[in-house]
């Protein structure tokens, strides 16, 4: 079979298959959503995004094997095995680079004698060097490019002026609803993040008129919580609407560099009484958001907390199936009921779980199971996760789990106003020792000494001189 797959999609299918991440038929799945999305000359997702998006691969996985053909960065040891693989165990050797946009002594995989699984997958091991993002002789903006590649699952794009007036620079991610750019909008000059309608979803027409109405209406939207939408559009086929751009941080981002994949509680209390608050807004204005995840969640440098897509998604119940969105989805939508606030304040209850202890709720199994652990099973406690969550933090977040809607907090401003109440233990004071001069020795205190008199005794009664001095 002719290969027409660029080899650097071969290379991460070929480690990731090697690593076990992955099972063959996943991967053979994988590729054929690929070879798909490549005939219709579009945006075309990486396999990476493709198995990630699927939920058949952690993407922390993903970023390790782009991480390894990037910068030559070692393997972890394979995974427990979905099957025994029949390529060699021994690691790749690396060897030297010298492609434009790769810095000397980067070092990239050999994968020499490792193609049976590729055969196998009637593809043709690949030839030359991974296809990396080429910029200018400058050093810092490379690096950056190449960062953002890895973050973005190694998506590229295929055309900058996608969208008439925007200028697109980078992959930025990509969620249920589209693909997320980095782009330069021209007329205002101005950074703004781009969102790209995928092509599945246009051709519902029903959809694209419901979607660009409260598109619309989340423009109306201004609250300091919340990312602003500028403007909603269609160029072409491409049916889009660009954002403010917040130089930060994702929840989940952030999540995973801390130890644990889980926020110190006071910094989690401060991100999610901006939410809640952000929340209680959309709530009074008659909006709701239906699907917050840690990545719809930014955080900038200066702590500020933003959410995205308020009233920008809409509820559809088999993408509960995709990935880790199962983790996040109330009972309500489980079982197609009615959608309300509290519905987004369970899916706010869930991110906060995630984030106070590092673990999904519920997890563990199938999307489907996930999904029905949540209406039989109790609500987890926190604090079995992580004893350093205090009882009334808990309590919160439970209650916002809580599997009725009619038991839960009513209005996010309810949420907002508990987490406010809530009071973390100073850590104890240190007494500093008392410092003794040369010559000098600590005078114990008399026996039965107390009170105000013994603690105004001036410092040169607490010491004696020593006996010849």
């Amino acid at each position: 079979m002719a290969n027409t797959i660029p080899e650097s999609q071969i290379q991460f299918a070929q480690l990731a298959v090697k690593q076990r991440y992955v099972q063959p038929e996943q991967l053979r799945a994988a590729l054929e959503l690929y070879r798909r999305y490549a005939a219709t000359r579009g945006d075309v997702p990486s396999i990476a995004r493709i198995l990630v998006g699927r939920g058949w691969m952690d993407k922390q996985r993903g970023e390790i094997i782009y991480r390894h053909l990037i910068h030559g960065e070692p393997l972890p040891p394979p995974a427990s095995p979905y099957f025994a693989p029949a390529a060699s165990s021994a690691p790749p050797q690396p060897v030297a680079s010298a492609r434009r946009g790769t810095p000397p002594g980067t070092a990239r995989p050999s994968l020499d004698g490792e193609f049976e699984i590729l055969d196998d997958l009637g593809l043709e091991p690949p030839g030359s060097a991974i296809d990396l993002p080429v910029q200018s002789n400058s050093t810092a903006p490379v690096i950056d490019e190449r960062e953002a590649w890895i973050k973005g699952m190694g998506a590229t794009v295929v055309r900058k002026d996608l969208v008439k007036g925007y200028k697109i620079t980078q992959v930025m991610g990509e969620g249920s609803m589209g693909i997320v750019y980095r782009a330069h909008q021209i007329s205002m000059d101005r950074t703004v993040a781009l969102k790209v309608l995928p092509e599945d979803k246009t051709k519902d027409q029903r959809f694209v008129e419901e979607f660009l109405a409260e598109a619309r209406n989340a423009g109306r939207l201004n609250h300091p919580n919340l990312i602003r939408v500028h403007e909603v559009g269609k160029s072409g086929d491409t049916y889009y609407y660009s954002m403010e751009y917040v130089e930060g941080q994702r929840l989940d981002e952030w999540m995973d560099e801390c130890e644990g994949g889980r926020l110190d509680p006071k910094q989690a209390v401060a991100v999610f009484v901006q939410i809640a608050q952000a929340l209680d807004y959309g709530f009074r204005a008659g909006v709701i958001h239906r699907e917050i995840r840690p990545n719809t969640i930014m955080v900038n440098e200066d702590g500020q907390a933003k959410l995205a897509d308020l009233g920008l998604t809409n509820d559809e119940q088999t993408r509960f199936l995709d990935g880790e969105n199962a983790y996040y989805v109330s009972p309500e939508q489980v079982t197609n009921g009615d959608v309300d606030t509290r519905t987004d304040i369970y899916c706010l209850g869930c991110c906060m779980f995630h984030c106070l202890t590092g673990e999904l709720p519920f997890e563990g199994g199938a999307p489907k199971e996930v999904l029905n652990r949540r209406l039989d099973q109790a609500v987890p406690d926190p604090r079995e996760l992580n004893p350093a969550i205090g009882t009334d933090l808990a309590k919160i977040v439970m209650r916002m789990m809580a599997r009725s809607q009619a038991e839960r907090f009513q209005t996010p401003a309810e949420i907002a106003d508990s987490l406010k109440r809530i009071t973390f233990a100073a850590p104890p004071v240190q007494k500093k020792p008392l410092s003794v001069r040369p010559g000098m020795s600590k005078r114990p205190l008399r026996p039965g000494a107390r009170g105000a008199s013994n603690r105004a005794t001036s410092a040169s009664s607490r010491f004696k001189r020593r006996p010849g001095r």
